[in-house]
């Protein structure tokens, strides 16, 4: 068996989970995305990984909302696919968990209340 961990007595334990330093998805976005990307180019690439945790440092004026949604690629057709969203009412530091199962995954801005906002995110995949 290949890549098992085995304890002192030789007994297999549990699977490994590893996961990778923190990396720019998107920086300084101030504005609702009008649209899915035209392209998986600026997507995460999440093969080989389970989880993609978007590390979201949200910042502005007169702020009320913002909400993202996870999009993720169908490359047989060429097209993105809207997952779950999640909507933050203040600004802040944010943690957001998405279960990608190998797919590019991409980040979208999909609402904003208030006056300004900024927005970056990093992402580490686990």
């Amino acid at each position: 068996m290949a890549n098992v961990r085995l304890d002192q007595n030789g007994v297999a334990k549990g699977p490994v989970f590893e996961t990778t330093t923190p990396a720019a998805h998107r920086s300084g976005v101030s504005a609702v995305d009008a649209s899915d990307p035209a392209d998986s180019s600026g997507a995460v690439d999440s093969s080989g990984y389970q989880h993609c945790r978007f590390d979201l440092d949200i910042g502005g004026t007169g702020f009320n909302s913002l909400t993202v949604q996870a999009l993720f690629w169908n490359s047989r057709q060429s097209q993105w696919f809207g997952g779950g969203s999640r909507q933050f009412t203040a600004t802040g530091r944010y943690a957001l968990i998405v279960e990608a199962g190998g797919a590019p995954i991409f980040l979208k801005v999909t609402q904003f209340s208030g006056t300004s906002f900024s927005l970056d995110a990093d992402y580490a995949l686990s």
